[in-house]
């Protein structure tokens, strides 16, 4: 049984296991530390940590559980992708880079991207990654007449988190900061889904209707 606990110390990323849902036993007592996974940072850690020295170049996928609300964009059960890379003389032109190609390669030439400053606890500088409404494509911005829900008429939809890890991580790991750096970031496959199959609604993906799954290859 899982139950949902709310920060103690203010607002703050679903991401953060104290907003997350933590595990209750067969009695139905709360666990000690035991939640469900928030995020599928931990493999790069542990890449790190099993590496005698860097390059570190690793992909990371996996199912998790977040507290955000089931609506256009979001669901609070997921399969995260994450990618770590960790050499000498990376930069996030390298990692504004990747992400351009890897869009590219899915969507195709013209997906305009952008990167908004954001906060993470282990990337320095973070930002957040947002690329053109594939929807309206940017249209439904400030026309009445055309609004859009996949967007809310704002014309560009969040990827997901990325940065330069953070040197004090490269640290713990046994790295050396001074001759290392890195770069990391994450993002939902579902969404990555609605976006080169134009579904507009994320949840469509989990309702399990057959009109819906049937095209996929999929009957539930």
């Amino acid at each position: 049984m899982a139950e949902l606990r709310r920060p103690q110390h203010g607002p703050g990323p679903p991401a953060r296991t104290q907003d997350t849902f933590f595990l209750r036993d067969a009695a139905g007592q709360p666990t000690d530390g035991v939640v469900l996974r928030t995020h599928t940072s931990g493999v790069q850690i542990r890449s790190m940590l099993a590496s005698a020295e860097p390059p570190v170049y690793v992909i990371c996928p996996g199912r998790v559980f977040r507290s955000d609300e089931l609506d256009a964009t979001h669901t609070p059960v997921f399969s995260q992708i994450e990618l770590l890379a960790v050499d000498e003389g990376l930069t996030m032109a390298d990692l504004k880079g990747t992400l351009d190609h890897m869009l590219v390669s899915l969507f195709g030439e013209g997906m305009a991207t952008r990167l908004r400053p954001n906060y993470f606890p282990f990337t320095e500088p973070s930002a957040e990654m947002d690329m053109v409404c594939f929807h309206c494509r940017g249209e439904s911005v400030g026309n009445p007449d055309r609004p859009c829900r996949t967007c809310s008429s704002e014309g560009w939809i969040e990827l997901g988190g990325c940065g330069m890890v953070n040197p004090r991580v490269l640290v713990a790991c046994g790295i050396d900061p001074d001759k290392y750096s890195g770069f990391a970031f994450g993002f939902g496959i579902e969404r990555l889904l609605m976006f080169r199959h134009n579904v507009e609604d994320m949840r469509d993906i989990v309702e399990g209707d057959v009109r819906f799954t049937l095209p996929f290859g999929m009957e539930i």
